[in-house]
């Protein structure tokens, strides 16, 4: 069920399989403003516009640490984005296969321990 949805979600979406590479339409970002590069960073987020391909933009934050992480969204105002996939949640709130999502109230959002949680504006 979860592999399905994300296979449809990615159809759903050309900005994630475009024909090139990302260039200037992926914008790259720690918890906060600034990538960590240490070698002992273990989250990571990327915002990847999609309005080149007429579709939406998505934020992406992924936790590879064995700790709740709480990051900052970069980009836009909070009602603007919905979320679509959080890996920690229980089947079926885990993605949104509706492609509605779930509006976030706030900037900031927890990615629990060792998971991904992809935003749709």
């Amino acid at each position: 069920r979860f592999f399905k949805a994300m296979i449809a979600f990615r159809k759903a979406h050309p900005s994630i399989a475009r024909g090139r590479y990302w260039r200037d339409d992926v914008l790259w970002y720690g918890t906060a403003a600034g990538v960590d590069l240490s070698q002992d960073s273990r989250s990571l987020a990327y915002f990847l516009r999609g309005s080149r391909l007429g579709d939406n933009d998505l934020y992406v934050m992924i936790n590879a640490c064995w700790e709740d992480t709480e990051f900052t969204i970069q980009q836009g105002q909070a009602e603007q984005w919905r979320r679509i996939v959080d890996t920690s949640l229980a089947s079926p709130d885990d993605i949104e296969e509706t492609g509605k999502g779930h509006p976030i109230s706030a900037l900031r959002y927890v990615v629990k321990a060792r998971s991904i949680v992809v935003m749709v504006r």
